[in-house]
């Protein structure tokens, strides 16, 4: 994940030296249209979020609404970005400015082009962090990686987490709310709910790994069975 961030971080800064390098024909010295190509990146975080916003909406109008005013809000923060760098470095003059810098097509297209370029170089690269849930197991904080979790299993007043490492960490979280926690675990008894990631069938029991073996109660059978040869 820290890659990742660090990989995007470096993406933004090669958008913002080219487009430093469209704008240095408009001021003295290149780090000054530097700066200025840097002013737009908070309009990039904006449009970033309001096309983020977008897509969740279903419904067409809302979502045009959202798109719109976005990207009006990206133009503006871009317009007075731009505005700012050409008061504090070139004064104001006319005669040295460039007009392209303020096209809102210009503005909305360069955006809008890294923003989807960045998307494609990073998808199928996230490096995401395994789910996890957090107990107290013998009075400390315990996170565990649910993806190590090969089943729980309650004992009366407790229930004991398994895991892939051979470790099981006693804690006071019900059964129920174990399940309630891992919705795609599956529940095969009222004292058992197991990992189907790591769980096989074999006849009327559940195999964990190659020598644990869990009984499937007649109330969860047909649902385990559906599960697993369905």
């Amino acid at each position: 994940m820290q890659k990742t961030h660090l990989y995007k971080s470096l993406y933004w800064l090669c958008f913002s030296l080219l487009i430093a390098f469209m704008f240095r024909s408009s001021f003295h010295r290149f780090w000054q249209a530097w700066i200025t190509a840097s002013l737009l990146l908070p309009s990039v975080v904006i449009m970033k979020y309001g096309l983020e916003l977008s897509k969740k909406e279903k419904h067409r109008v809302k979502r045009g609404i959202l798109l719109f005013f976005y990207g009006m809000l990206c133009l503006y923060i871009s317009y007075m970005s731009i505005l700012g760098a050409y008061w504090y470095f070139l004064e104001l003059d006319a005669e040295a400015f460039n007009f392209m810098i303020v096209n809102p097509i210009f503005i909305w297209v360069s955006i809008g082009f890294f923003i989807f370029l960045e998307k494609w170089i990073f998808s199928g690269k996230q490096e995401e962090e395994p789910a996890t849930v957090t107990i107290f197991s013998e009075r400390r904080k315990t996170m565990l990686h649910v993806d190590q979790i090969t089943f729980i299993e309650s004992r009366g007043d407790f229930t004991v987490a398994h895991l892939t490492t051979g470790e099981s960490f006693k804690n006071s979280v019900k059964i129920s709310q174990w399940e309630r926690r891992l919705p795609a675990f599956l529940r095969i008894h009222r004292s058992f709910l197991v990992n189907p990631q790591r769980a096989t069938l074999h006849g009327s029991k559940v195999r964990i790994g190659s020598d644990e073996e869990l009984p499937v109660s007649r109330g969860y059978k047909t649902r385990v069975e559906a599960f697993f040869l369905g």
